[in-house]
């Protein structure tokens, strides 16, 4: 992640190979608050943040904050991956849990022996 304190903004780019769209700009949204948020496509293959303090005294930019706003973006990230790889657990359980008694028979097995080895 390649970033700059240029002036009063921080401007870095995110591979777009790396970091999903989504997790851009939900991280993004986090720092509406406190900074102004400009993310651009370049050459379809970065997102270039730009992120400008709306109060110039409280938000400073350092390299403190952008190793904080660069983790909160690796995070956001993860979390979009594990939310797509859970996706179908997540599904299952909601159906489950509104399929009225249609999915509550009993799995195969027994207790002492989960995995079935004996017949």
């Amino acid at each position: 992640m390649e970033s700059q304190i240029n002036g009063d903004c921080l401007e870095f780019y995110l591979d777009i190979n790396l970091f999903s769209k989504d997790a851009v700009f939900k991280c993004a949204y986090w720092y509406l608050n406190h900074y102004s948020v400009d993310i651009k496509l370049i050459d379809t293959q970065f997102y270039k943040v730009v992120l400008k303090p709306k109060d110039k005294i409280d938000n400073l930019i350092s390299e403190d904050k952008f190793v904080e706003i660069k983790n909160a973006f690796i995070d956001f990230n993860l979390r979009d991956i594990v939310s797509k790889e859970t996706q179908n657990v997540r599904d299952l359980l909601t159906a489950k849990a509104f399929s009225n008694g249609e999915f509550d028979e009993e799995p195969p097995g027994s207790y002492t022996d989960p995995v079935g080895f004996t017949i």
